[in-house]
């Protein structure tokens, strides 16, 4: 009978490893090798002994899988001894070490890794292959370490096996999660992500004969240190703004805007994991949504939230990602897992350098890695204390040596790109270098095809002005003559100017030979003015009626419920804040300009709106108008004069009534003393600007301020059309997606949308809504204990401050259900994610925590509740209300006509003008739309808590002890209570 302590239960990927296998036992996708190169001699009979011992350390490695009635196990009783060959080279070293590890592993009777030692005269290569079932990318280092100290007689020689129970319990827990309530709200997440089939991309293949590729080099130093001041900048990591270079490169590849990758998550989620061997590395897929227009400031932004929200449900087991997702089977594979981005720090283990590794006498460099687990296409970017290695993996010559040559080359061109102009839109391609002018090839035939001669020799030109080529054939290849995915975007942009037409990227990658594209595009439908003749003449005007256009849902729905039959929206939404510059001499000029600008590529701001009896709510751009920003002197020249005077009229700003139908939504004030600095007071109404839109319009105004190039900055921040979102929107809102949304949320609201009555019976119609101000701040050791509350149970600060305050309501409620408003960012399609617009979907939030319950039970419920919304965000309000059949007792289907409670968590202002960071604060509010309203804001050093109550039903002192509450340390919790 094999002893427990001899066998360890298969994780759940283990095992789709083992079946995998035996599918197919010739696969060397699970096989990772390492390649050293030899600086000296390895004593051979030291390094067999040396083995010996890192196999007595960790046995798992001679093990082999067994059946057991409780599933596959890794076993290593009775195991065969790790195996170490010494090996004369034949041919190249790159093609002996790929003949050496890509033998075939039998799983069945082990062991699981073998060493090689290439000779080749006085000189030595030794190959470590290892296969994945019990060696990922951590492993590595703790093995590697483990023989070096077993080859110089050190502790790992001392012939104690390591620990396993912690692997063990991995195994276990990964089970619980694939199949067991435990995993419930991972399989919801996935399903949210890629429960629609996961994006439609394909990255370009090549059409002729392929074979195993791999190209490699290191990072240009002063590009590695300019990325990382990028990422510092932006408060992102430095493997962020690789990755997020990587997606940018995936869209020029694939002419997709939405995209998938995979990246490897850790795995050792518990202290005990972290000196083990094994394979604890879980793939995750991470689907991000890119435009042309996003700029890669942004890019960084989300790829960062993108992968934190994977990296919370990172331990579900990858099988069970995709099986939730309804992804499985080899077809869903080969479309799914086309690229891998590994990141692989090989110097995170102390005195463990792989490219100075000392073996008593001899030193180990680390060569390139050839493992790809399964991808079509594989990155690899090493990095270590000789610094960033990028390694370009092309297993099954899917893309060929040429591609995967401009593949690598773009990522850099790319990479530069975010570090040097992280405003700059992801899709501006990087001019080419002039060429001089060239003689043209005279065409055959011009007098019996003038037209089709002159737009060949048209499209010649085209191709020779963006590749720089001055001899271009009619049978020449765009990719043979040195295009890349980059140049590409810029040829169909050239192209598509030039004659005419809408050209995809897709058809220059399917017909890179230019007669074949010319072919293409020539024969394409044109406007009468296509063509190189000259310059059409100016279209006639369109009817103004015509110029109307529907609007995205939320805006719609919220100009139709809020607007008055004169046109006028009340004063009860309105984005008022004052931004200071104490000490800073305004540019008016440059301002009134900045703002212009900023105004012109986000038409929202400055649109005209209307109701139309047929139609519904519509709108038509016009122009910013002259004058936008209002300048008003100071009544003296002193500081406190300047922000009186800004108060003053952020007073007066918040509570002015808006007509909308003259396009005045924005507007902007400058207070200013010549000497004291300025003050800027920005309105905006919300109906047509949210929080995120109101952070993206001063980012622009910040960008239009810093440059003199209009028709630059207009290139640069150029944004979906508000009547294109409202398409895409009404394709999503109709599609099966939401009518799976539609029925979770009927089974979420069994009685409808439950309200957080106040202790107070007084009908809503008659509690005016006067309101009161109260705001606390968590500074210094109070905000530390915050932020080590968040890092301890694992949730959001968010999370812990909503808790917080909802337990110290608790008194002041009559009913003892427990739910409020949050809101949601509503942006349904990937259109919306970069326009300047109000998409906020604002939906209910319940938490199951009866009265009475404990502080862990509160948590709990308000991370369960808030995790079921955001993955079931992607429906307006307005539809669960109808799916809901709920009406509130005003009679009007919307969420602030009625008793109940509002908590956001409140994005900060980061604005900038001339180097100097401005200070935002926001007036006083004296009209509450819910009984009580609170926002949470995370400065990152400090934590500001602020509300707006309805004075007619709470008061000041309850209010202020509710928000003192988040500052109160929490219970303590039991480690896997969260």
């Amino acid at each position: 009978m094999t002893d427990e302590t001899e066998r360890l239960p298969l994780s759940v990927n283990q095992e789709a490893m083992w079946v995998a296998w035996q599918r197919d036992p010739e696969q060397r996708s699970n096989i990772i090798p390492l390649p050293f190169e030899v600086d000296g001699h390895l004593d051979l009979p030291r390094l067999r002994r040396a083995v010996e011992a890192l196999a007595s350390r960790y046995p798992q490695l001679c093990g082999r899988v067994v059946t057991t009635p409780d599933g596959p196990a890794l076993d290593w009783s009775d195991a065969p001894a790790i195996p170490v060959r010494e090996t004369e080279q034949a041919g190249s070293r790159d093609e002996a070490l790929r003949r050496l590890w890509q033998q075939p592993f039998d799983l069945r009777n082990g062991p699981l890794l073998r060493i090689d030692v290439l000779r080749r005269g006085d000189s030595q290569t030794l190959l470590v292959a290892a296969h994945h079932l019990v060696n990922d990318g951590a492993a590595v280092l703790i093995m590697m370490d483990a023989l070096r100290a077993a080859y110089g007689e050190g502790p790992a020689a001392n012939g104690t096996a390591a620990d396993l129970s912690a692997a063990r319990h991995h195994a276990e827990r990964s089970r619980e999660l694939a199949d067991g309530d435990t995993g419930q709200p991972h399989r919801a997440y996935w399903r949210a992500i890629l429960g629609d089939g996961g994006p439609d991309f394909e990255l370009r293949r090549n059409t002729g004969p392929g074979h195993y590729t791999m190209l490699g080099d290191d990072m240009p130093r002063d590009l590695e240190a300019r990325l990382r001041a990028c990422a510092e900048e932006h408060g992102v990591s430095y493997v962020t703004v690789l990755l997020a270079g990587y997606f940018a490169l995936l869209r020029r590849c694939s002419g997709s805007d939405d995209l998938l990758a995979f990246v490897p998550f850790h795995g050792r989620a518990t202290p005990e994991l972290a000196d083990q061997v094994g394979y604890f590395v879980n793939p995750l897929p991470v689907r991000h949504r890119i435009r042309a227009s996003d700029r890669y400031r942004d890019l960084l932004t989300r790829v960062r939230l993108e992968v934190k929200d994977a990296l919370r449900f990172g331990e579900l087991p990858l099988t069970s990602i995709m099986r939730a997702a309804g992804l499985s089977g080899p077809q869903a594979h080969a479309r799914t897992h086309q690229a891998l981005f590994q990141y692989w720090h090989a110097g995170l283990r102390p005195g463990t350098d792989l490219q100075h590794l000392e073996f008593d006498g001899a030193v180990l460099r680390l060569l390139d890695v050839e493992s790809n687990a399964g991808f079509q296409l594989a990155v690899m970017v090493r990095e270590d204390n000789s610094g960033t290695h990028v390694l370009w993996k092309d297993p099954g010559g899917v893309f060929g040596p040429a591609q995967v040559q401009a593949m690598a080359s773009d990522y850099l061109d790319v990479l530069a790109a975010i570090a040097d102009r992280p405003g700059a839109t992801v899709g501006a391609p990087i001019a080419p270098s002039a060429a001089p002018a060239a003689e043209l090839r005279p065409e055959r035939r011009p007098e019996a095809e003038p037209g089709a001669a002159v737009e060949r020799t048209g499209m010649i030109e085209v191709w020779q002005k963006v590749l720089g080529v001055p001899d271009i054939d009619w049978q020449d290849s765009f990719f043979e003559l040195g295009g890349h995915s980059l140049l590409a975007e810029a040829l169909v942009e050239a192209v598509g100017a030039r004659f005419g037409v809408e050209v995809s990227l897709r058809t220059l990658f399917d017909h890179p030979r230019l007669s074949d594209f010319a072919e293409q595009v020539l024969s394409a439908p044109r406007g009468e003015s296509a063509g190189s003749g000259p310059e059409a003449g100016p279209a006639p005007a369109e009817d103004a009626d015509a110029q109307w256009r529907p609007l995205p849902h939320r805006m719609a729905l919220g100009l139709s419920r809020e607007q008055r039959p004169d046109g006028v929206i009340p004063a009860e939404s309105i984005i008022c804040k004052v931004f200071e510059f104490p000490g800073l001499r305004v540019d008016r000029a440059r301002l009134d300009r900045a703002v212009r600008w900023a105004a012109a590529v986000n038409p929202a701001l400055t649109a005209e709106y209307r109701i139309d009896a047929s139609h519904g709510p519509l709108y038509r751009t016009r122009p910013p108008r002259p004058g936008l920003v209002e300048l008003v002197r100071s009544a003296s020249d002193d500081w406190e004069a300047v922000r009186r005077t800004a108060d003053k009229i952020a007073g007066e700003e918040i509570v002015r009534d808006l007509d909308v139908r003259e396009g005045r939504a924005l507007h902007v004030a400058c207070v200013h003393g010549p000497a004291a600095g300025f003050a800027l007071v920005i309105r905006v109404d919300h109906s047509v600007c949210d929080g995120l839109s109101f952070n993206r319009f001063l980012n622009d105004v910040s960008d239009a301020y810093a440059t003199d190039d209009e028709q630059g900055f207009r290139t640069g921040h150029t944004r979906p059309d508000l009547a294109e979102i409202a398409v895409a929107e009404r394709h999503v809102l109709e599609g099966a997606g939401a009518q799976a949304l539609r029925a979770a949320w009927r089974a979420r609201l069994p009685r409808g949308v439950p309200e957080m009555f106040v202790n107070d019976a007084t009908p809503w119609s008659q509690c005016p809504p006067h309101g009161g101000t109260v705001q606390v701040t968590l500074r210094g050791e109070e905000y530390r204990q915050h932020l080590a509350e968040v890092r301890q149970h694992r949730v959001t600060g968010f999370m812990v401050a909503t808790t917080k305050i909802l337990r110290a309501l608790r008194p002041a409620l009559l009913n003892d259900e427990l739910a409020f408003f949050c809101p949601f960012p509503g942006r349904f399609v990937p259109e919306a994610a970069g326009t300047v617009g109000n998409f906020v979907n604002l939906l209910p939030v319940l938490v199951d925590s009866p009265r009475g319950a404990d502080t862990p039970s509160t948590l709990k419920a308000v991370r369960n509740a808030m995790l079921w919304t955001l993955q079931h965000q992607g429906l307006p309000f307005a539809t669960v209300l109808d799916e809901v059949r709920e009406v509130d007792p005003t009679g009007e289907q919307y969420p602030k006509k009625r008793r109940s409670l509002f908590i956001a968590g409140n994005e900060p202002n980061h604005f900038t003008l001339d180097g100097a960071s401005a200070t935002p604060r926001v007036p006083d509010l004296t009209s509450a739309m819910f009984d009580l309203s609170v926002w949470v804001t995370d400065t990152g050093s400090e934590l500001a808590c602020s509300a707006v109550y309805r004075r007619s039903l709470l008061d000041h002192e309850t209010v202020r002890a509710v928000l003192a509450a988040v500052g109160t340390p929490l219970e303590p919790l039991p480690a896997d209570d969260l």
